[in-house]
C-alpha cells in the first residue's frame, strides 16, 4: 500500500482539502520516528474489514519501506467515520508490544445445560516478534462445563514464541450458572 507525506500537518485547509476527497490524516511513529501522512480512506477500510493489523507500508516522498501495526483508530462517533489513524512501525528484529483478540469457538456443554459464557478478556495484551504475531488467539470451550476456565496459563504451551502481559491466573472465559431470583420466576 501505498501513502503520501502530507505537505504542512499543521495547515487546517489542506487538512480539510484531504479529508473532502476522502483521505484521513494519520501519524507513523515510534521511538526514533513521528512522521505525518494521509491515506486513502478506502484502503484503511479494506483492511480494517479484512482484519489487517500489521500494514506493509511505500512512502511516495521517501520510498522508504515500513512495517506497521495499526495502534489506535481515532473515529466521528456520530457520523461513524475515520478521522485520524495511528500506526507503530515494527522492527523486525526487535519484540514489540500489541493487543491480540479472541476469538471463541465451539458450544459448551454448560451452555447447553443453562449456563451462560463470560468472557471477561476481550484482547491479550503480549510482547513478540513479527514473525511470530498471531492474528486472534483461538479458545475452543466445547468442553466446558458449568464451573469450568480457561485461564492465560492454558494456552502458553502452544505459544512458546510469545510473552504474554497478563498474570498467568488471569481467566480469559468461564462458564457460568444463570442466577435466577425470586423476581425472575414471577
Amino acid at each position: 500500500m501505498k501513502i503520501n507525506k502530507l505537505l504542512n500537518i499543521n495547515c487546517k485547509n489542506k487538512i480539510k482539502k484531504y479529508k473532502n476527497n476522502n483521505y484521513i490524516p494519520g501519524v507513523i511513529y515510534n521511538k526514533n520516528l513521528n512522521f505525518p501522512f494521509y491515506i486513502s480512506l478506502s484502503e484503511i477500510n479494506k483492511l480494517i474489514n479484512k482484519k489487517k493489523y500489521i500494514i506493509y507500508l511505500t512512502i511516495n516522498n521517501n520510498k522508504k519501506k515500513h512495517i506497521c501495526l495499526i495502534k489506535d483508530i481515532q473515529y466521528n462517533v456520530f457520523r461513524n467515520k475515520i478521522l485520524h489513524i495511528d500506526l507503530y512501525k515494527i522492527n523486525v528484529n526487535k519484540p514489540f508490544i500489541a493487543f491480540i483478540n479472541i476469538k471463541i469457538i465451539g458450544n459448551s456443554i454448560g451452555v447447553s445445560k443453562g449456563g451462560i459464557c463470560n468472557n471477561p478478556l476481550k484482547k491479550i495484551k503480549i510482547k513478540t516478534l513479527l514473525k511470530y504475531y498471531p492474528k486472534y488467539f483461538k479458545i475452543d470451550i466445547t468442553n466446558l462445563d458449568i464451573g469450568d476456565k480457561i485461564y492465560i496459563k492454558d494456552i502458553l504451551e502452544n505459544n512458546k514464541n510469545i510473552k504474554f502481559l497478563h498474570p498467568i491466573n488471569q481467566i480469559i472465559v468461564s462458564i457460568k450458572m444463570l442466577k435466577i431470583t425470586k423476581e425472575d420466576v414471577k
